[in-house]
């Protein structure tokens, strides 16, 4: 745990970091406890590709067509706090999955318009392509 001192003319403002995710809390036992949370595996690496599994839409030719998702890993982002659409979606609201730090793939694809896109996605949102 890092402290962080800061001070302004009429007061000190003392702040305290968890290592792991850099994230500022108010005080030492919330950062502790940050700490504590388990930390998820790095599942992919940059240059890996991957497909994604929620289907996106592109206005190709004036038609609306579905497509899923088929890119590189162009860079990592993390670890960091999860937040709760993703614990509930994601994980299942599984209490031995919750309250870890993740990480956060961006992903370069192109749409079937021929136009390249950057997304964020977490691990369990995309898997290999073969």
């Amino acid at each position: 745990m890092k402290t962080i001192v800061r001070r302004v003319p009429a007061h000190t403002i003392r702040s305290f970091q968890c290592e792991v995710c850099r994230a500022k809390y108010r005080t030492a036992k919330q950062a502790l406890k940050c700490e504590a949370r388990i930390k998820e595996k790095q599942v992919f690496k940059v240059g890996d590709f991957v497909k994604g599994y929620e289907p996106y839409v592109c206005s190709h030719k004036g038609r609306d067509r579905n497509f899923l998702t088929e890119g590189m890993v162009i860079k990592i982002l993390g670890p960091m706090c999860p937040d709760y659409e993703y614990e509930v979606k994601w994980l299942g609201g599984k209490t031995e999955r919750l309250n870890g730090h993740v990480y956060l793939y961006e992903v370069e694809y192109l749409y079937l318009c021929g136009k390249s896109r950057k997304y964020l996605y977490r691990a369990p949102e995309i898997l290999f392509v073969k």
